[in-house]
């Protein structure tokens, strides 16, 4: 529903802003009329901006990024707390948020809030900034009267997400740039220094040696094959994006991860420690274990592990004890079955979720920089072999000349 700032008078003769959401200028008006307040003048929110390029038409997202989403929650978290009421802590954080974006989609959730909707429902109208997990958590501590308790821990998982996200990012950040780093010098040597050089020696008619022989091979199908490998590497990531659309061949791509020697670990346990906090959180606001099952799925991205989680859903469907089902899964680690059995027996199942999601992360921050330790020598080593090679191309015919010469 568009959201239109109005300017009114009330009943008293004073002036009065605000924002309300109609579906159309009358309609908005007529809305003003049953609060008793008399527009003065009314216009629509800021719609998105449209780039056009030829018949392309590509629209600038109005979408909260993930940082900014993580910020909002806690800074409401924080302001529901104090005693702030929905509406009013929403008008605070519109007009203090100096981002367009952000001060017009809080600007149109307390549009609807002024309307009677809860804050969930008026999150719907803002379905791409508010995630539907999002929605749920804040709707169960709605449902719970605790919203302010709920928005602390969905603050706190938020932070923990984004934590996570920052730690794989910043890990491979580094190995990628230097293997693009590492490929670029090692293309420049052979397509453009190695062949010049080593023409120099070709005009002696001596022949040259193996390794030299093998470098110039390389360098010169590079040179007439470059533009066909370019364009088929462009081929080859575009059928991938194709086919990486199909359900069933993402099934059999994230089978393969899952069964590598160490990324498979690493990723199990990245996704574990997401279900788990999520799990946690949700049953800690007072959500049904069924529903939670159901909104941590969101979470994850792994088809495999996606399946599983809907055969454990199907198996509490049915009766089933929560861990019983995350055993029958066999797939994920048996700590976080051992501590959902602890948690059922002991009544403390979301206090245990959110521990073991703690240990989780913890262990993949632990894995992520051994691994990364690893990898970057790794990467210098290859690197250093292949221009050595390409070095030593050059130099054998130069030696090859000197003992010529000397001889």
């Amino acid at each position: 529903m568009p959201a239109y700032s109005y300017e009114a008078l009330d009943t008293s003769g004073h002036t009065k802003k605000g924002v309300i959401a109609a579906d159309s200028l009358r309609d908005a008006r007529q809305k003003l009329n049953a609060i008793s307040l008399f527009p003065v003048a009314i216009k629509k929110g800021k719609a998105k901006k449209s780039i056009k390029i030829g018949s392309f038409s590509l629209t600038a997202s109005k979408a909260l990024k993930s940082k900014d989403l993580t910020l909002l929650t806690r800074q409401m978290a924080t302001m529901f707390g104090a005693g702030t009421p929905v509406e009013e802590a929403l008008f605070v954080l519109a007009s203090q948020n100096d981002k367009p974006v952000i001060k017009n989609i809080l600007t149109n959730v307390r549009a609807q809030v002024s309307e009677g909707k809860t804050l969930s429902e008026a999150m719907s109208s803002e379905r791409s900034s508010f995630p539907r997990l999002y929605r749920a958590m804040v709707a169960a501590g709605e449902t719970s009267g605790n919203l302010s308790a709920i928005m602390e821990r969905i603050a706190d998982y938020y932070e923990k997400s984004e934590d996570i996200k920052n730690k794989i990012s910043t890990a491979m950040i580094y190995p990628i740039v230097l293997s693009i780093v590492a490929f670029a010098v090692i293309i420049i040597l052979m397509t453009a220094v190695v062949p010049k050089v080593v023409s120099q020696f070709e005009r002696l008619n001596t022949e040259l040696p193996f390794l030299t022989r093998a470098v110039m091979g390389i360098s010169e199908f590079f040179i007439k094959y470059g533009v066909f490998l370019i364009l088929g590497a462009f081929l080859l990531s575009m059928g991938f994006g194709f086919l990486y659309r199909q359900k069933k061949f993402r099934w059999w791509l994230h089978g393969i991860f899952l069964k590598l020697p160490f990324v498979g670990n690493l990723l199990l346990s990245v996704a574990s420690a997401r279900f788990a906090r999520t799990m946690g959180t949700l049953i800690e606001g007072g959500s049904p274990v069924l529903q939670s099952i159901k909104a941590a799925k969101q979470t994850i991205s792994n088809e495999v592990i996606r399946d599983a989680i809907d055969s454990v859903y199907m198996q509490v469907h049915e009766g089933k004890a929560l861990s019983a089902a995350l055993k029958t899964a066999n797939i994920f680690p048996s700590l976080l079955v051992y501590m959902c059995s602890m948690g059922e027996r002991s009544g403390r199942l979301s206090f245990l979720l959110i521990k073991i999601a703690d240990y989780l992360e913890n262990e993949f921050d632990s894995i992520s920089k051994k691994a990364l330790s690893l990898l970057e020598p790794v990467i210098v080593i290859i690197m250093g072999l292949a221009v050595g090679m390409i070095v030593m191309s050059i130099m054998l015919p130069i030696m090859q000349l000197n003992s010529l010469v000397l001889g």
